[in-house]
Parts: structure tokens; sequence; C-alpha cells
């Protein structure tokens, strides 16, 4: 089962990422990105077990920079 990942542009923005989804009732960690994935960001991922379209089109409405998608791979 892959992670859905929310590349974020800074981890300061994927602090914010999180609050903002936090007070639309949606979890999240914050995470590294996996190497390969990242794209001028620093790094940084906001993983989104459910309902992730809905979390990136919350942030991209509140104005956070979103860099794109990336999914990790979990162990079965």
């Amino acid at each position: 089962m892959d992670k859905p990942l929310i590349m974020m542009s800074s981890v300061t923005n994927a602090m914010r990422g999180r609050e903002i989804l936090r007070r639309h009732g949606i979890s999240s960690e914050i995470e590294r990105t996996p190497r390969g994935s990242a794209r001028q960001g620093c790094g940084y991922s906001l993983y989104v077990r459910k309902n992730a379209d809905e979390a990136e089109r919350i942030l991209r409405e509140s104005g956070t920079r979103v860099l794109g998608r990336a999914e990790r791979s979990t162990p079965r």
C-alpha cells in the first residue's frame, strides 16, 4: 500500500499546512519527502491518510505553496 504525500515548499509551510488541515478536520503528519521526489523544495511533505485530494485542494485554496504529490511505499 502507498502513502500519499503532499510535497511542500518549506518546513514552515508544512507546519502551517498541518495546522490549516487540522482546522478543517483532516489529520496529517510532517514527513521527509522520499529521495528523488523533491522538486525545488526543502524535502518535507504532509502525509494525509484520508482525503488527500481534498487536503491538497484546501492547502492550495488557502494560498499554501504545494509542489505536488508523491507516494511512499509502506511495508505490507
